[in-house]
């Protein structure tokens, strides 16, 4: 059958080449395996973890513990153990067989047996086109098509089987066109003339063939004749091929007829045809985008309501706990309080509104570490649980009710199961509890440690994020403290009432840490050793650490932390750094103990006022500090002495610089006479020799690196000794500051003998590692521990994997990585923080890690080591060149890592920086008491002088006390305590400072009687619950007796009953001092309890202005608080307070209470006369100037202290003159000259030469500066340093009434407006509006806004007919272009868009622009004017208050001052003298009525008429009392005008 035939017959050839192989397989797929494993949970959690869709499970119950999970609170992310489960599944990845192509796999042209007919090589793959690349003849024509043959028809003068030979005796015959010399085909030797190929013999012509004219082309193709036997077949629209074959396209199998893959599927409707439908789980479908998922979150979201729901794939949702939320997205657990709320409120469950009481106590006592850190396993009482408890009463005291809530809770979560395999649990408080099962119900109960009850289990495994519940049916018994906590006293004095931990105390006393722990200004967390645990080290280094050479505080240091923390706080946190700059590392047993860096903690959260404690079971010794042992091996020499007789009356004395042994001397044979006779000798040692121990160097015998017992780790040799510097020489194989790096790169181990198993990165060729590679280090396309495992970039069909991971191809199977930087199961990757691990980076633990990049990080070495950040050396400051700048005369001191002290050598004193010799009397100052001096006398030498108004020989002072001498004096009955003076030298310097000073000394010595006569008989026979009254008002002394030993507050009796006429005297070894709060604390100190104030305060001690301050009799201090000085600080772009502006917050000689502080008053400040502050009331809120007062009357000692919330800022209105003047009389005597009087005796007159005293008066002539006015100084209206805004004259000054005299323009109350019609900065530009609103004022632009019917620039033009036509009134205007268009436009005082305007409001935004003490009253459409309130004056823009105290004093009396109170009012007091003796006052006006009051007084007449007055006011509220006027009425005794008071008489 031909082909034509076939044609013919309607089958297509394509059909025909397919037929044979459709039982071919042609999909080859390859078949992957992929692992992943799930998200990190609580292991309580895991069991019901499934696998994602596709993937089964491998590993069975709760997974595999291997992973950590996080949980974001809001001040920080908490990490804790988890589990995960490992997934699998079988990918398969969609592959052609050979000879197939296309996503459908269709075979090649001539079939997928033989591809293109096995002349050619086919476009196959899932990727390919099906496309055929034939044969080619060089010089001829080829036989192609899909009956060819592929043999090459040579042209003329060519030959061989590519036509690529050509042949030389074909040009001799000279063929005719289209003709070529081939051999004859009669006898095969003869050369003719053929017709070329595509011709044919026509006659004597070769003519050109068309082909077009036989059906040589597909019939889905047409034919085009493009010459000599050449055409070309193009298929029809719909198909595709070479024309001669022409296949209908399918769109779906290329580009998927351009249907988005991902959401579409591709239909084929025919020949080039298709279209695109929705895949499942998705709608809606636009051209070129595609089709939008269908968001099942929105339409059935089954997450829980504390989950985030999100789309992972088409119908999968993903559910996400939010944060502080645990749980698989459909099931979220809060925290503990949220869980217990949640089962306290559920409708219907077991426990609704059982559980109320235990809720209620950890609400209010211990919720933020319940809601906020963990992990913690609580153990809930329910309400019957409690029922022996009053919650109300437990709660009064915070601190035992947290410590009632803490023996409910355990560190870490354990579950029923960890319970049930452990006899012991240990709470949060450190106590213990037992756990036990009974025996009828083989229920579980836990008692705790000294307690009676057994709590049952209810219900246990309660989860929640931070850890687990459960439920028991009672409380745990409430177990006092075995150490009481005392938010009363500093840690220090907590500890030294302890007697447990004595040893550690008695260290830290040694080292001078003690001062530190005593202060109350800065937070501490110290971790105790109990003595129990301090005997338990080796004696000799107990001895070490108890010895006078021990200066070392690295080992004490390490105990303490510089901030506060609690023991939930412990359990959070990894680590943390101590004030040895050592980590000490958190963590817990499986029971709940809490560990610090692996010693076990006995009691917890002891309170005291500055920090709290927790004590240890063990003492931490990190091994980076100073070992705490004898590390001296100092060397003793003996000797003995000259030989002479045993029985001489001594033996022969020893070198000076030794001494004997025993007292026994030793025979040795002596000549006497040619005879040997006993004698005795002085056996000698010479005193020890320094040096240090092997493994130490340096003055200080510190340790070799590496340590002591292995120095240089056992792999070099230490330069050590008493001169060595410690640097370790290595052996060939080792390098590093102590020999702990391998020095080849490859090799690890002890012996560096290993090779390093790591395959593409860098080895960790550390002593102590394990040969796998360093974090972080693996080449580009590796990945593991050993960097062997090969990645690559994952194909595009395996989207399971992150976008950050790479596909890791391992023993037929793919499992995802993530790649360098980001950590994950593959699936899920996230940025890595190389840091964030306990031990980051691989660094040093002296260096700190600094992230640089994903994954990527660099080692530095902490302030005080030096090296590579891997290996960091301490830095000995001592041994630099610079001496650590130590002065020449100055020992450095090694105290730490890149930590020095310098100390003056003797006979210098100083810093250690600067040091300067010893003068010989301050030597000897040391020997004065305190409060003297040492004066030196060239006669005899330096002596102590007590200060004026003490006594004492100045090696003791005392001061005046003469309100305790008369009670010393007078009364009977009394017992002095006395202390010695070794007991006052002994007094602490602070202490000392403050009770020996005048005011506290008189409080000090009443503290020390007694009110009533004890002997020591007596204080014997009392017991110790006695309490032994002072004269001291409510103060008492507790009597102790221990031992036998009877002590006073502590103080021993060392000599007693001294007899006295009215008392008995005992001498006491120990000053006694009451709590200072007996006593009104000074300025600093009270602005050190403030400490929202402290900034304040320390501008106070930076311009040394306290003693000026206490100097006067009184003080008023404003101070602004901490949160006031920043934002002024910032505001002004200043970096501090100078200290005039502290001065301007500081009245002297006036103590005033905030009811003395009334409105309109103003006092003079520290700063000087000219400086004054005043007071101002605005609505109920005190007012210093423009700062508000927010916190008031805090007492001093002398003074008043008030907070404010703002800094004030220096105001000089006033400018007195200050004039010294000569007069004959006066206060202060400078000069005195000689001069002549006469002198009357007996009528005989004398005249003799005398003095004349020249004196000085001060006159202070009260001035306003410019710019201010009135009595008071007020300033003038405009803004500040620019009086009338600069566009007038103030009429200023103390008698000025502030009025401005504006300048030409301008106008107003402080010529802030330019005149009518004027506009422009200087008001002289002239409006030129004919109708309509000039744009005026100092802001103006002159243009103009036309009235209804006018226009032009100046609103000239109008139109008439429009005006004569009052019932066609409008309010916009018809205005032209200059294009003819027209558009409306509304008038002056109208808004709109000219088809429809309203009237403008003009007063209704701001108030109109009028003032805030004006009314704003609307006039005609866009106008107004502004009306000043009542007691205000102005043009209603400027409104200044009225001042009554400027016309007439305020009718106030010629000797009062008028103060203003308010606007136009003032305060004036109007009194009374009645016949009974009784001043009555009564306050002027019907607005101060109900302040009337009846005051005692006296009065003392010389005459009737007499000037001279004394009105004593006896009990004066002067808080309510402003001194006016005085006014007279006819029936009583009259004071009229102002009286002065009269001083020397008694009252108050």
């Amino acid at each position: 059958m031909s082909r034509t035939e076939l044609v013919a017959g309607g089958v297509y050839p394509f059909f025909l080449m397919n037929l044979f192989p459709l039982q071919m397989k042609k999909r080859c797929d390859q078949k992957l395996l992929i692992r992943m494993k799930t998200e990190c949970v609580p292991c309580s959690l895991n069991l019901e973890t499934q696998c994602p869709a596709g993937y089964t499970k491998i590993t069975n119950g709760t997974g595999i513990p291997d992973c950590r999970y996080y949980l974001e609170i809001k001040t920080h992310t908490l990490s804790f153990p988890g589990c995960r489960h490992a997934c699998m599944k079988e990918f398969e990845q969609p592959e052609c067989c050979q000879g197939h192509w296309g996503p459908d796999c269709m075979a090649c042209p001539g079939g997928a047996a033989s591809p293109c007919n096995g002349r050619g090589r086919c476009s196959e793959g899932i990727k390919g086109d099906g496309t055929c690349l034939f044969c080619n003849c060089v010089h001829g024509v080829c036989n192609s098509g899909i009956t060819g043959d592929g043999r090459c028809t040579c042209l003329s003068g060519y030959q061989g089987l590519s036509c690529d030979q050509p042949i030389a005796e074909c040009e001799a015959l000279r063929c005719p066109a289209n003709s070529r010399c081939t051999i004859s085909d009669e006898d095969g030797r003869r050369l003719q003339c053929t017709c070329l190929p595509n011709y044919h013999r026509d006659g004597t012509q070769c003519e050109p063939i068309n082909p077009c004219s036989k059906k040589v082309c597909d019939p889905n193709a047409n034919c085009i004749y493009l010459g000599p036997n050449h055409h070309k077949c193009t298929c029809q629209e719909g198909y595709k091929g070479d024309g001669e074959v022409c296949l209908p396209i399918d769109p779906c199998q290329a580009i998927y007829g351009n249907c988005p893959a991902q959401s579409t599927i591709c239909i084929y409707d025919g020949p080039g045809k298709s279209h695109c439908e929705c895949k499942e789980h998705y709608t809606n479908f636009v051209p070129g985008k595609g089709c939008s998922m269908i968001d099942i979150c929105e339409t059935n979201n089954t997450c829980h309501k504390k989950a985030k729901c999100s789309m992972v794939a088409p119908g999968q949702i993903t559910c996400t706990c939010q944060r502080g939320f645990v749980g698989n997205g459909f099931v979220c657990y809060g925290s503990i309080m949220e869980r217990l709320q949640d089962l306290n409120t559920e409708v219907g469950g077991r426990w609704q509104g059982k559980l109320t009481s235990a809720l209620s106590l950890m609400e209010n006592v211990y919720e933020w570490p319940l809601s906020n850190l963990g992990p913690f396993t609580v153990l809930v009482p329910t309400n019957r649980g409690l029922k022996g408890t009053n919650i109300k009463d437990l709660l009064s005291n915070k601190l035992k009710a947290q410590y009632f809530v803490k023996l409910h809770i355990i560190a870490g979560q354990l579950d029923t199961s960890s319970l049930n395999n452990t006899n012991v649990i240990y709470t949060l408080t450190g106590k213990s509890g037992e756990i036990s099962r009974g025996e009828k119900d083989n229920q579980l109960r836990i008692r705790i440690q000294g307690g009676r009850r057994k709590g049952k289990l209810l219900q246990g495994n309660i989860i929640a994020s931070n850890g687990i519940l459960h439920i028991f049916d009672k409380s745990m018994d409430n177990i006092e403290p075995t150490f009481e906590s005392n938010k009363e006293e500093t840690i220090m004095s907590v500890l030294q009432d302890n007697g447990k931990h004595s040893q550690f105390t008695s260290l830290i006393e040694k080292t001078g840490l003690g001062m530190d722990l005593q202060q109350e200004n800065r937070p501490y967390t110290v971790f105790v050793p109990s003595n129990g645990a301090l005997s338990n080290m080796k004696a000799e280094d107990m001895d070490y650490l108890l010895s006078a050479e021990n200066n070392d505080v690295t080992f004490l240091l390490i105990n303490l932390h510089s901030f506060q923390l609690e023991v939930a706080s412990l359990i959070s946190i990894e680590h943390i750094r101590s004030m040895a700059k050592q980590f000490l590392y958190f963590n817990r047993t499986s029971t709940g103990q809490v560990l610090v860096s692996g010693e076990e903690m006995e009691e917890t959260d002891i309170v005291a006022k500055n920090g709290r404690i927790h004590t240890l079971a063990g003492v931490l010794i990190p091994p980076t500090i100073i070992p705490i042992l004898p590390h001296r091996c100092d060397e003793t020499r003996s000797q003995v002495g000259i030989c002479a007789s045993c029985f001489s009356h001594a033996l022969t004395p020893c070198p000076a610089d030794s001494k004997p042994i025993g007292n026994s001397g030793s025979i040795c044979p002596a000549r006497n006479e040619g005879l040997f006779q006993m004698t005795g000798s002085s056996i000698c040692f010479i005193l020890q020799e320094p040096k240090c121990c092997r493994g130490f160097f340096g003055p200080n015998c510190s340790p070799c690196p590496g340590g002591f017992s292995k120095p240089c780790s056992g792999n070099g040799q230490c330069m050590d000794g008493l001169y060595g510097n410690g640097t370790c020489i290595c052996a060939e194989a080792f390098q590093g500051s102590h020999c702990q790096f391998c020095s080849d790169p490859g090799k690890y181990g002890p012996q560096c003998d290993k090779k390093c198993l790591c395959i593409y990165g860098k080895c960790d060729n550390r002593i102590d590692s394990d040969g796998i590679c360093l974090p972080g280090s693996c080449r580009s396309g590796y990945t593991g521990k050993l960097c062997d495992k090969p990645v690559v970039p994952c194909e595009p069909s395996l989207r399971l994997c992150h976008t950050h991971a790479d596909c890791q191809l391992s023993d037929g199977a793919v499992s995802c990585v993530c790649k360098p930087g980001y950590e994950g199961d593959g699936m899920t990757c996230s940025k890595v923080d190389p840091c964030a691990s306990l031990y980051p980076g691989g660094c040093n633990i002296n260096a700190e890690c600094i992230q640089t990049g994903p994954g990527e990080y660099l080692c530095a070495c902490q302030a005080g080591w030096t090296g590579d950040g891997q290996d960091c050396s301490a830095i000995n400051n001592c041994l630099l060149p610079s001496v650590a700048g130590c002065h020449e005369n100055a020992t450095c001191i090694y105290v730490g890592p890149g930590q020095n002290d310098c100390k003056c050598k003797d006979g210098f004193r100083g810093n250690g920086i600067e040091c300067t010799s010893i003068n010989s009397c301050l030597e000897q100052n040391g020997k004065c008491h305190h409060l003297a001096t040492c004066q030196f006398e060239p006669s005899h030498g330096w002596e102590c002088v007590c200060p004026k108004g003490y006594e004492g020989d100045g090696r003791i002072c005392y001061g005046s006390a003469a309100d305790i001498n008369s009670v010393l004096s007078t009364t009977s009955n009394l017992t002095v305590l006395v202390p010695s003076l070794q007991a006052i030298e002994n007094m602490d310097e602070d202490e000392k400072a403050f009770w020996m000073s005048k005011s506290n000394i008189p409080t000090l010595l009443k503290y020390h009687v007694l009110t009533g006569a004890y002997s020591f008989a007596d204080f014997q026979n009392l017991s110790s619950s006695d309490m032994l009254p002072t004269s001291l008002q409510s103060n008492f002394l507790r009597l102790s007796k221990e031992n036998g030993n009877l002590t006073v507050e502590g103080a021993h009796i060392v000599a007693g009953d001294i007899a006295s006429t009215n008392g008995i005297i005992h001498v006491i070894d120990k000053v006694l001092t009451p709590l200072r709060s007996t006593v009104m604390p000074r300025l600093l100190a009270r602005l050190e309890q403030m400490p929202d104030y402290s900034i304040f305060r320390g501008y106070i001690i930076q311009y040394g202005l306290a003693n000026e301050i206490e100097a006067a009799n009184t003080y008023t201090v404003f101070a602004p608080n901490n949160d006031a000085i920043e934002n002024y600080l910032s505001k002004k772009n200043v970096s501090t307070l100078v200290e005039d502006q502290i001065r301007y917050h500081v009245v002297i000689d006036e103590k005033l209470l905030k009811n003395d502080l009334h409105n309109g008053m103003h006092r003079e400040t520290m700063l000087g006369f000219s400086y004054h502050i005043g007071f101002f009331l605005h609505n109920s809120q005190l007012f210093i100037n423009d700062a508000p007062l927010s916190y008031a009357n805090v007492a001093t000692d002398k003074g008043i202290i008030h907070g404010l919330g703002k800094v004030l800022e220096i105001k000089k209105n006033r400018c007195d003159i200050n004039d010294t003047v000569i007069t004959v009389s006066g206060s202060v005597c400078i000069d005195k000259k000689y001069c002549v009087f006469s002198e009357s005796n007996m009528r005989m007159y004398t005249v003799q030469i005398g003095c004349q005293p020249k004196c000085a008066k001060t006159v202070i002539t009260r001035e306003c500066c410019a710019g201010f006015f009135g009595p008071q100084c007020q300033p003038c209206p405009g803004k500040a340093g620019s009086a009338c805004f600069g566009n007038g004259v103030c009429m200023d000054g103390i008698n000025g009434t502030g009025t401005c005299q504006c300048g030409a323009g301008f106008v107003g109350t402080a010529c802030e407006s330019c005149s009518e019609g004027k506009y422009g900065r200087n008001c002289d530009q002239v409006c030129a509006c004919v109708h309509g609103k000039c744009s005026s004022g100092i802001d103006g632009d002159g243009s103009c806004e036309c009235d209804v019917g006018w226009r032009g620039v100046t609103c000239e033009s109008g139109e008439p007919d429009f005006l004569m036509s009052p019932a066609s009134f409008h309010v916009s205007s018809c205005l032209l272009l200059s294009n003819g268009t027209a558009y409306c436009k509304c008038a002056a005082g109208f808004t709109g868009n000219g088809t429809f305007c309203t009237a403008i409001d003009a007063c209704e935004t701001s108030n109109g622009g009028c003032s805030d003490k004006a009314e704003c009253k609307k006039t005609t459409p866009g106008n107004r004017v502004c009306i000043c309130n009542s007691g205000y004056t102005g043009d209603g823009l400027v409104c200044i208050e009225i001042n009554p105290c400027l016309e007439n004093n305020g009718g106030c009396d010629r000797n009062a001052e008028c103060t203003q109170t308010g606007p136009n009012q003032v305060s004036t007091l109007s009194a009374q003298i009645n016949k009974t003796g009784q001043l009555l006052t009564a306050w002027g006006g019907g607005e101060y009525s109900h302040l009337n009051f009846v005051f005692k007084w006296k009065t003392v007449f010389r005459t009737k008429n007499s000037k001279k007055w004394t009105v004593i006011l006896q009990e004066a509220l002067y808080s309510h009392i402003y001194l006016g006027t005085m006014q007279k009425t006819d029936q009583e005794s009259e004071a009229s005008s102002c009286l002065p008071l009269v001083q020397g008489q008694e009252g108050q």
